[in-house]
């Protein structure tokens, strides 16, 4: 609950006390007594959350007192090598790292010239101690691998352990789904390659919502045969994360379903939901498990900033695979990072811990779309629409029609236009949508390539990987 986060006083009261801790902690600095800065810094972060120079400090010295001897300690993460971080995950923490040391000139940290110091040599002892960590050479070692059940068929499938937290598409139910680790089969070794039927798993509570691949189950196992009868563990070319989020180009390995996240063309949709935008009394919707798209709806009771960043939310419970209607607050659960988080909810309280989520006029939704996904590797198909008129239970809610324009990955823009613009959906017809994608309008300047009319930039971790390929111009 959120009294179990520490209380933290509000007022002038608290900004003053705050200012002097910063004060005692950027003398201690000076003096070279980090650990005592540590302590300062840390009470400084929380008497006053929205202070960016008692944030910076705080991470700052947090790496600096850290053990210099270990790479882990500098990075802020547990030195445990029974459980090491995945390259991926190891790049998106030494990011968020980054961002919690950035000293931004309108920031209060930009004015103190100790906490910029300070802040600067903290990236510099962490972009070391991440150099060392990515470049050390990986010793040979037998093949590790784990165990994961299709959500729909109930198939158990084993692969490297490199693979666990990928989405999957099932090649017997064509459902995508999250590779969550569920103990091997009892009636074969642990190392068997061959599948069998496998008892229905408990369903995986966290949202997902990293930006990662898609490649199907049978594509995975002949991976992992290969690689068997090798006899050594090889590095494969047939999942990889570059940097840039481009798909991967091995002609060996050219398979259709493998793409991943791009980033947006215009607008940094990631700065919307970074640490510093988090406030008790928000709605915000998360990504859900089944797709990764943001279906999930939950209210913020507590917010920790500071070396271990977290969020302590109530989830809000609504009618089974339906976006929109009454919720009611529920179960409660803290979160560890921001990447669980899609965007603001926009919603209307009905009661005190009662919400109705409704389309609002210029939000971009996800329609199901027509099929059953046959054709298009086991996904569902959407049909993606800007909400012209607001819901209301009399008139429902008017919409029209948004598509891809060539050249661009997320750019959008209406179609249709004539006697088809506009279509409506009444109160039966809600179950059609299956999410909102946070969208910006795009302005346009002269000599631009983007097609007359209004255009929308929507966030790419809200699409399905088919509608973040780019169509070349004709």
């Amino acid at each position: 609950m959120a009294g179990d986060l520490p209380p933290t006083p509000a007022g002038a009261a608290a900004e003053s006390e705050a200012e002097s801790l910063l004060a005692l902690a950027e003398s201690e600095l000076s003096a070279g007594r980090l650990r005592a800065a540590r302590k300062h810094a840390r009470r400084a972060a929380l008497l006053d959350p929205s202070s960016a120079r008692a944030s910076v400090l705080a991470t700052a010295t947090n790496v600096l007192a850290a053990d210099a001897s270990s790479h882990h300690a500098t990075l802020l993460l547990p030195d445990d090598p029974t459980s090491p971080l995945s390259a991926s995950a190891l790049r998106r923490h030494f990011k968020s790292l980054v961002k919690s040391l950035a000293v931004h000139p309108d920031d209060s940290a930009a004015a103190s010239p100790a906490v910029a110091a300070a802040a600067e040599e903290a990236l510099s002892r962490a972009a070391e101690a991440y150099e060392a960590l990515t470049t050390a050479p990986t010793p040979p070692a037998a093949l590790s691998t784990f165990w994961t059940a299709c959500a729909g068929c109930r198939l158990l499938h084993e692969f490297e352990r490199k693979y666990v937290g990928y989405r999957l598409t099932c090649p017997s139910c064509r459902r995508s789904f999250l590779a969550v680790e569920v103990p091997p089969p009892p009636e074969v070794e642990p190392t068997a390659p061959a599948p069998a039927p496998a008892p229905r798993p408990p369903p995986a509570k966290k949202p997902k919502t990293e930006k990662k691949l898609e490649m199907t189950l049978a594509e995975m196992q002949r991976q992992l045969a290969k690689k068997r009868r090798a006899k050594a563990p090889r590095g494969s070319s047939a999942l990889r994360e570059e940097e840039d989020g481009e798909e991967d180009a091995d002609p060996e390995n050219n398979h259709s379903d493998l793409m991943a996240v791009e980033d947006s063309d215009f607008y940094d949709f990631d700065a919307d939901r970074g640490e510093r935008c988090f406030k008790r009394g928000q709605l915000w919707a998360l990504y859900g498990d089944d797709d990764g798209m943001p279906r999930h709806y939950a209210l913020v009771d507590g917010v920790l900033r500071g070396s271990q960043f977290r969020v302590q939310i109530r989830w809000l419970d609504g009618e089974a695979g339906k976006p929109c209607g009454q919720f009611k607050v529920g179960r409660a659960e803290t979160m560890h990072s921001v990447n669980v988080f899609s965007h603001l909810l926009a919603c209307e309280r009905a009661a005190r811990e009662v919400y109705l989520v409704y389309p609002k006029k210029a939000s971009v939704w996800a329609l199901h779309g027509d099929g059953d996904g046959d054709s298009n590797g086991g996904r569902r198909k959407y049909d993606i629409v800007v909400i012209l008129s607001g819901y209301s239970e009399l008139y429902g809610a008017s919409f029209g029609y948004l598509e891809k324009v060539e050249g661009f990955r997320s750019i959008f823009t209406r179609r249709d236009i004539g006697s088809h613009a506009v279509r409506s959906l009444q109160k039966d017809d809600l179950g059609a949508f299956s999410h909102q994608i946070p969208a910006r309008k795009v302005s346009k300047g002269e000599g631009s390539a983007l097609p007359p009319g209004d255009c929308w930039e929507l966030d790419p971790a809200s699409l399905p990987p088919e509608l973040l390929r780019v169509i070349p111009r004709k």
